[in-house]
């Protein structure tokens, strides 16, 4: 029901369903109800979603953390109910509903275009776009977000600071968190 109800679904457009291998995916009742929406159907190989799904390869990121700005700004409200024995009372389902949405809302939809042809599922048939999937990073923007992290590409990773130390790591044992 909700695929049919994508836009362009009443109208029976053509359209590409990209999914993992879960069983009942791949059964012929589900395969019959996307032909007759005209839906040709592409299965990705069990391993490979973290390299083929669009969103685990470039649109979870971002929406992850425009879902936790809304956790943060959620926490950081001083007016809050709290249960019987004094602690914060759980966010509702209504509010984490609103959070999905103005996450939603925020992801660019030049990266949701662009994560699908980083995993070639769009690209064009000419062939003209199919180095996009060799491309590291279609967005335009750093992988790290943290300013403060280390950038081992841009300058000498051998860098020493004045102490002699290479300024990248420390060389205090207890900061080392284990693995």
């Amino acid at each position: 029901k909700v695929w049919s109800r994508r836009r362009g679904g009443l109208l029976r457009k053509p359209a590409l369903l990209v999914w993992n291998q879960f069983r009942a995916n791949k059964t012929e009742a589900v395969k019959d109800n996307l032909k007759r929406f005209k839906t040709d159907l592409a299965v990705i190989p069990g391993g490979l979603t973290s390299q083929l799904q669009p969103l685990d390869v470039c649109i979870n990121k971002p929406f992850k953390a425009f879902m936790k700005d809304e956790w943060n700004k959620w926490m950081m409200l001083a007016d809050y109910e709290v249960t019987a024995i004094g602690r914060r009372k759980r966010a509702t389902i209504a509010q984490l509903c609103q959070w999905v949405k103005n996450s939603w809302d925020q992801v660019k939809e030049e990266i949701i275009i662009k994560s699908f042809k980083k995993c070639g599922n769009s690209n064009a048939l000419d062939g003209t776009e199919d180095d996009a999937i060799f491309e590291d990073n279609l967005m335009g923007e750093s992988d790290v977000d943290d300013p403060d992290a280390p950038n081992f590409v841009a300058g000498n990773s051998n860098e020493e600071d004045e102490s002699g130390n290479d300024s990248h790591f420390s060389t205090d044992d207890n900061d080392f968190l284990g693995f």
